[in-house]
Formats: structure tokens, C-alpha cells, sequence
């Protein structure tokens, strides 16, 4: 998210917005390799060739449904030039981004 509004100038909101994908492994797996399945989960919102892509890479992807369940967030980002206060918050969740 920060590389979305730091590196391309997304707003705050369209950040949040954007589609999501998380990697799970096992947080106690310690061994190399790892002898845990990996698994990827993506949004439905991303392109079909994204997912077409992965699936050429070797991935497997688990397709979620749009809006599901890979974290949420609020941000806040405060323009250097002006020193305006722009928020965003997730509509995953029941939440809101404040600035003051």
C-alpha cells in the first residue's frame, strides 16, 4: 500500500480499494525448504491474465470472491507540499480513517 500512494501518487482511498492477495504459510515453519503447502489467495477483482499468469508460473491461486477477506486497512497521508490530510478507509470493514 505505501508503494501504491509513495511510488505511483494513488490516493489514500483507491489504495484501500485496490484488490488484494496474501501468501499463507505456516508462521512456525522454520525448515528450508519449507515442508508446509503455500497458499496464494487473490481477489477476484484482479485481471483474469493475472491469474492466467500465475497459473503459467507454476502458482496455484485460490480465487477469492470480490471484497473478500485478505486484510483491511485505513491510511492516512499527509501532502508534503501543502500539508492537506487525505484518509481512506476500507469498505472490507465497518471502519474510518481520522486525521487531525
Amino acid at each position: 500500500m505505501v508503494t501504491h500512494m509513495l511510488d505511483f501518487g494513488i490516493t489514500p482511498q483507491e489504495t484501500v480499494e485496490a484488490p488484494r492477495w496474501r501468501s499463507l504459510q505456516n508462521p512456525m515453519e522454520s525448515n528450508v525448504p519449507h515442508t508446509c503447502e503455500d497458499v496464494l489467495q487473490v481477489e477476484g477483482r484482479f485481471p483474469e491474465e493475472m491469474h492466467k499468469s500465475l497459473a503459467q508460473k507454476g502458482h496455484d491461486p485460490q480465487i477469492l470472491e470480490d471484497w473478500d477477506d485478505p486484510g483491511n486497512a485505513q491510511a492516512v497521508q499527509i501532502k508534503a507540499e501543502t500539508g492537506v490530510l487525505m484518509g481512506g478507509s476500507d469498505p472490507r470493514r465497518d471502519k474510518y480513517a481520522e486525521a487531525y
